[in-house]
Parts: structure tokens; C-alpha cells; sequence
């Protein structure tokens, strides 16, 4: 193998350079020199204004609150249905509510439903009507009873 006068040259700058600094780190090791900070005073300071900031929040004067209501009184309660109480062929929107998970949308649902598909036939073709699911039918099912309207009566 044979090596042109340049590059020549340029192997032995590079092997110069690298030998230079091998000595050097020999002779001089490498220290890593990190600043440690005392944070002390920050941390004090979050404290204090933390602290300040929290009593702020709490010593707001009685007057300027809101009275206090009784939740337990103006919160509307619900009736407690008994087993099998409701025939969902024949209730209306304010006995259907009453149900559990049912509002005035889904009453209202359950109703146009049975208006245009006729009498429901099974509890589980409430699943049909929109917002009612499976898990809504388990928890209605206690308490609805359904009735096939006297056809002889038409």
C-alpha cells in the first residue's frame, strides 16, 4: 500500500491530534464541574405565598357569600316506584318519567315510538326506541309491566 505525499501529511496531522489529546486528558482528566443551586430561598418563598394565597381564598367575609340552602329540600325527589307498577302501554309522559334514567325526551320517545309501532310486545323493544339501551332496559325492567290492549273493545 502505498500513500501519497498528502496523505501522508494529513495521517499524521490527524495522528498528531489525536495524540496530542490523548495527553492532554491524561495529564489533565476531564472533570465534570456542575453549579449546585440552593433553592432554598424559592422554595421559602412558594411556601409563604402559598400560604398567603390559601388564606386569601378562605377569609372571605359571611356577608359577601351566598346564603346556604338546604340541597336536600330543593332538589326534587323522585318517587319510590314499586315492582311492577308501571304498564308502558298505557302510561303517560309524567308516569314514565318517573322511571328510572327516563327524562322528559326519552318519555316522549317511548310514546311517539308506541304511537306509530303500536303496543309494546316485550320489554326488550324498548331497545329500539331511541335513548334506550340494554343496560336502561335492565334497570327498567323491575318496574315496568306490559299489558296487550283489549283488541275485542275496536
Amino acid at each position: 500500500m502505498s500513500l501519497t505525499p498528502a496523505e501522508r501529511r494529513a495521517l499524521l496531522m490527524v495522528a498528531l491530534v489525536f495524540a496530542i489529546s490523548a495527553f492532554i486528558q491524561w495529564v489533565r482528566p476531564h472533570k465534570v464541574t456542575t453549579k449546585q443551586f440552593d433553592y432554598t430561598l424559592q422554595d421559602s418563598l412558594f411556601r409563604a405565598l402559598s400560604a398567603d394565597t390559601l388564606q386569601k381564598t378562605t377569609s372571605v367575609p359571611q356577608a359577601q357569600t351566598a346564603p346556604k340552602r338546604n340541597v336536600k329540600s330543593t332538589k326534587k325527589k323522585k318517587e319510590v316506584l314499586k315492582p311492577k307498577s308501571i304498564d308502558i302501554n298505557t302510561a303517560n309522559a309524567s308516569t314514565l318519567i318517573k322511571l328510572p334514567r327516563i327524562g322528559p325526551k326519552t318519555a316522549q320517545a317511548i310514546i311517539d315510538y308506541r304511537t306509530e309501532h303500536g303496543p309494546f310486545k316485550s320489554i326488550e323493544e324498548l331497545d329500539e326506541v331511541k335513548g334506550i339501551g340494554p343496560k336502561t332496559i335492565e334497570r327498567l325492567r323491575p318496574f315496568i309491566i306490559i299489558t296487550m290492549p283489549d283488541s275485542t273493545g275496536k
